[in-house]
């Protein structure tokens, strides 16, 4: 073919490839023969199928030299079956007009653009306020975190307590009849004081067995908040554990328990001393009245009053507050939420009381169903109707005991729970939390104790006005402008 036939324009290679030339490759011969004088059209496109094809956009910009051809990209068939363009897998080798540099996430991809969700919780529950459900369905949760520790440590000390309520109480009372007995067969001048006497000796048994009891609430209410506490930030103790924790507060939780069982008894005399004193005017309709409003004033009182320091033993633990201290926290958190906290408990004690229904009622239908076979009559002399009665009575305390250490976990576990939550939302105690549950995980050892009294709450007890930023500090007396 003649240089007319096919000219090489100024400026550009003899042996640069031109369209419609087959490409010379180094290591075979060309894929193809053209025809010379033959020229692409613009919807033109790669001959060979096996090569992938060569960006759009390099048809799109005109030719800056104004009619001047250059030569076509670099030989981007020089490899039989993969581009001259590099092109990656699943990634298109160009972009777009005002597209960014990043890709888009293929299908199916996790977007950048994803909500952001919440880290899951590490302990009992999620370290943020909490809805109702959850409100009352942690409690129920302490069971199955940690029932060795919770439940073995209230079943021991319920254990302990009524045993001795039991032996003190029985013996005093064996002791106590049998004198009286002995005092009527002897015919003795003194037996209106030995009955007196032992009538007192049997009171004073009964407020052992009290006594005892309280302590053993005290005990259980320290244990169940320290499991509770420990819980929120992941924490699983052993009994032994929990009874150190407790170290401390253990004297507190007695003096608030005796304390609540000296505010019922005076709460109770209330009611009587209406009852004499309506009594003493010789109307007995006006003292059925005045005994009946009375009573309904104080169970209105006791509801308030008990609802608004529930959360006591929680702070006397949770914070090593002391017990009057402990008792103006509670009723400082409890403001303008009595409602829900008094909500809560109740449905809780609710749900308590109608589980152990459940098992105690059938057992006492049992018994009865075995008396009246056993005694038609109704007589319990009968060999047979004593042992049936020593078996029920046996049992009952035996599940009695068992029932009521799972109650008393679960409902100490609500007032700590509740307490837990107040502080989140009043003082921002989950960010505490979180940062030590975040510090931890890094390695970093605790710095302090996230439960402890904040040092504005601290300083308001004081008189010092707390720091600007404190959650509370808007409603705090000395922000309130005077009328």
């Amino acid at each position: 073919m003649s240089d007319s036939q096919n000219p090489v324009e100024p400026g550009a290679s003899a042996h640069a490839p031109t369209q419609g030339q087959p490409v010379q490759s180094g290591d075979g011969p060309a894929t193809h023969q053209q025809d010379p004088g033959w020229t692409a059209p613009e919807s033109w496109a790669p001959p060979s199928t096996s090569a992938q094809t060569a960006p759009p956009i390099a048809q799109q910009y005109p030719d800056p030299s104004g009619g001047q051809q250059y030569p076509g990209p670099p030989s981007w068939q020089q490899y039989q079956g993969q581009s001259g363009w590099q092109q990656y897998q699943g990634q298109p080798g160009w972009q777009y007009s005002g597209q960014p540099g990043w890709q888009q996430p293929a299908t199916g991809a996790p977007s950048w653009q994803q909500s952001w969700t919440p880290p899951p919780k590490p302990g009992l529950f999620p370290l943020r306020p909490m809805t109702f459900g959850r409100l009352f369905g942690t409690p129920f949760a302490v069971l199955r975190h940690n029932p060795r520790a919770t439940v073995g440590g209230a079943l021991i000390v319920q254990l302990i307590t009524t045993v001795t309520t039991v032996v003190v109480v029985g013996a005093t009372t064996a002791f106590a009849v049998l004198r009286i007995g002995t005092a009527s067969q002897e015919q003795s001048s003194d037996q209106q004081l030995i009955a007196a006497g032992s009538v007192a000796l049997l009171i004073a048994a009964v407020l052992v067995g009290v006594v005892i009891s309280l302590v053993g609430t005290a005990m259980v209410q320290g244990l169940v908040a320290t499991e509770v506490a420990r819980g929120a930030l992941g924490e699983k103790l052993t009994l032994r554990g929990l009874w150190r924790w407790t170290r401390g507060r253990r004297w507190r939780l007695i003096g608030w328990t005796a304390l609540l069982a000296a505010a019922v008894v005076a709460s109770v005399l209330v009611p009587l001393g209406v009852g004499i004193l309506t009594s003493m005017a010789g109307s007995t309709l006006a003292t059925v009245l005045a005994v009946v409003f009375a009573v309904l004033c104080l169970i209105a009182v006791w509801i308030w009053v008990g609802t608004k320091t529930a959360l006591t033993p929680s702070v006397i633990v949770v914070e090593k507050a002391g017990v009057f201290h402990a008792v103006g926290r509670s009723w400082h958190l409890t403001r303008r939420s009595f409602w829900r906290t008094f909500g809560t408990l109740v449905l809780v004690w609710l749900v308590c009381s109608v589980a152990s229904s459940i098992v105690t009622v059938p057992l006492q239908a049992i018994y009865a169903i075995v008396i009246s076979v056993i005694s038609p009559t109704g007589s319990l002399q009968s060999g047979n109707a004593i042992t049936v009665t020593i078996v029920y009575y046996v049992l009952s305390l035996v599940v009695g005991t068992f029932i009521g250490s799972i109650t008393s976990v679960v409902e100490s576990a609500t007032a700590t729970t509740i307490y837990l939550d107040l502080r989140m939302r009043r003082e921002g105690l989950d960010a505490d939390l979180r940062r030590v549950v975040d510090e931890r995980a890094a390695g970093i050892p605790d710095a302090g104790d996230p439960f402890a009294t904040p040092a504005w709450i601290a300083q308001r007890a004081w008189g010092v006005p707390p720091a600007a930023g404190a959650p509370d500090a808007q409603n705090a007396p000395w922000t309130q402008s005077s009328p």
